[in-house]
């Protein structure tokens, strides 16, 4: 019952934008901490990627409770907006150059990776508050409270 509760606000996609956030961090940090390293080339997760996800699990989400009126809506597979978030999605690959390779074959900038990462915990940030916010909500409307 709670689960269904649950699924029915943006409390699942809130925790998918967190767990992903708390990964990407995880690469970032990494590729801080090799920027002398040589032959090391930064990797990150597939934002875009994640965020067609992201963008893919709302549209079928309103599919889902809208009950899917239109006659494309009726062809498509209805799904739980959850699939879209496959394993592949958490996995860091190398990313693509930003900026020139130095003489020992690293293609660093620490001043790139810091702006990702401070981007990314304002990302992940925001999420943790949007959940905090919903579980205070639903915290109140238990207690029955104003």
């Amino acid at each position: 019952m709670l689960h269904s509760i649950l699924d029915q606000t943006s409390l699942p996609l809130l925790e998918k934008v967190a767990q992903f956030g708390q990964r990407r961090h995880e690469v970032l940090v990494g590729n801080l901490a090799n920027v002398d390293t040589p032959d090391y080339r930064p990797r990150d997760l597939p934002v875009d990627q994640f965020q067609n996800a992201l963008k893919d699990a709302i549209e079928q989400r309103r599919l889902n409770e809208s009950g899917g009126t239109s006659a494309a809506d009726f062809y498509r597979v209805r799904k739980s907006p959850q699939a879209n978030f496959t394993d592949e999605l958490f996995k860091a690959v190398e990313a693509q150059p930003e900026n020139i390779t130095f003489h020992d074959n690293n293609n660093r900038s620490i001043e790139q990776e810091v702006s990702k990462l401070t981007k990314n915990m304002m990302m992940q940030n925001y999420a943790v508050q949007l959940m905090t916010t919903q579980f205070s909500l639903m915290q109140s409307v238990i207690a029955e409270r104003p």
